[in-house]
């Protein structure tokens, strides 16, 4: 895989700092038929997330995020626009891409951008195909039994 540097995208300090200026620091991201490529995550969070939607022949329209190797949701999409991915994402860390996806109830729904998770990843793709989030990005498991209830007390109707 190749190293992609995001050259241009860099803030100044990128530039006046010298020990910043070595490539060590990145990402990996698994996507595809069992691909992967190096990202460099100094950059802001989504500068990275259109570079990985280039290297990966996204459409610019489609939300992307992308989910640790246990299937939990990093959030860069919610992040601030000038956070750094760096403050965010540890270095040296594989994560596997994910497409988000608006519910009409508000909701966010994912799909691992990964073909062979279930087989490689079981934890992660049961995590992942198995649940929404809600606007404020909290879980909400599909087939939990305790988020209807709290939903038909909000409504005043009994389940």
């Amino acid at each position: 895989a190749v190293v992609s540097t995001q050259s241009g995208h860099y803030g100044r300090e990128m530039y006046d700092n010298p020990a910043v200026q070595e490539p060590s620091m990145f990402i990996k991201v698994l996507y595809g038929d069992n691909e992967e490529a190096l990202f460099n995550p100094n950059c802001r969070t989504l500068l990275l997330l259109e570079h990985i939607k280039e290297k990966v022949g996204y459409q610019p329209e489609i939300d992307i995020d992308l989910s640790d190797e246990n299937g939990f949701i990093v959030h860069l999409l919610r992040s601030p626009p000038l956070q750094y991915a760096s403050d965010v994402l540890e270095s040296r860390r594989t994560f596997i891409l994910v497409k988000v996806s608006k519910n009409e109830d508000g909701s966010e729904s994912v799909e691992p951008m990964l073909n062979n998770l279930r087989a490689n990843r079981p934890n992660a793709f049961e995590r992942l195909t198995s649940s929404n989030y809600d606007s404020r990005g909290q879980v909400m498991d599909v087939g939990d039994k305790r988020l209807n209830r709290q939903k038909s007390k909000k409504s005043g109707k009994r389940r």
